[in-house]
């Protein structure tokens, strides 16, 4: 086996001792500019072993400083990997609302109807009653953003409902990744939300955003509270008991508290 620098294929240990041990066992030699090695011979084995470790080390290192790199840009909040929709990029580390009119309107509105009916679902509904599209980015469009628009989903309005961005705040970390053993072999799971006390960064007032901090954090309370999936945990919104009617009285039709219904 032929390689400029044998070490630069030690990406991982574990493939580099079983490459190693595969090819003492049908009795190939490894070449590079340095030299030529027998992974046979026990000394042959020890240099290989101690290249990959050291090349191991070294990307570690690499590794480490360029993620170190990434927090200290984004706890200045100029870290973008992607600009949500309804913003658009300035520069290399800033972000501004949309200048098209309809894609801000189109975003003000659902933050005002779910003032109004304070719901997630009550408010898709309502948008997809009134056929009111959304704006939405497809990320498997590579280059220059390019906004798009369709009918409203659920995932599309909870999205815009719970971005802190929309509140004008950077938030860093607000996803993560964990490690799990299935069938045998290592998978990673990406994309798994953590708690708002785990997020790597959080900026308030760093943007110009579609509604204010307060108003943002009243709104995630009441999604909190509305929530049926979670048992005792939450209050879950007013179903059956007593006190049926303790909370407003919603038109069956759209959706709209009693008194804002025409």
């Amino acid at each position: 086996m032929f390689a400029i620098e044998v070490s630069r294929l030690a990406r991982n240990g574990c493939d580099w001792h079983t490459l190693i041990e595969f090819c003492g066992l049908v009795g190939a030699a490894i070449v590079d500019e340095d030299g030529i090695y027998e992974p046979r011979h026990p000394n042959d084995r020890l240099l290989l072993g101690m290249k990959g470790t050291m090349s191991e080390l070294k990307l570690s290192l690499l590794r480490a400083r360029s993620m170190e790199a990434l927090k200290q840009k984004a706890r200045r909040g100029e870290l973008f990997f992607t600009v949500a929709v309804g913003y658009v990029k300035v520069g290399c580390d800033k972000i501004e609302r949309d200048p098209d009119l309809r894609v801000r309107e189109a975003i003000g509105l659902v933050f005002t109807r779910f003032a109004e009916m304070q719901s997630i679902r009550q408010v898709f509904l309502s948008l997809r009653s009134d056929q009111i599209a959304l704006p939405y980015i497809n990320p498997r469009i590579s280059g220059q953003q390019q906004v798009l628009w369709k009918p409203p989903v659920y995932t599309t309005v909870s999205n815009l409902l719970t971005n802190p961005v929309y509140a004008g705040a950077y938030a860093f970390g607000r996803t993560g990744s964990r490690k799990i053993i299935e069938n045998g072999r290592k998978r990673i799971v990406r994309g798994r939300r953590k708690a708002r006390s785990d997020w790597a960064v959080l900026l308030v007032d760093h943007h110009e955003g579609y509604l204010p901090w307060a108003d943002f954090e009243r709104n995630q309370r009441l999604i909190t509270d509305n929530a049926n999936g979670k048992g005792m945990m939450v209050r879950g919104p007013v179903r059956k008991g007593e006190a049926l009617l303790a909370g407003l009285l919603r038109c069956s039709h759209c959706g709209r508290p009693a008194a804002c219904c025409p």
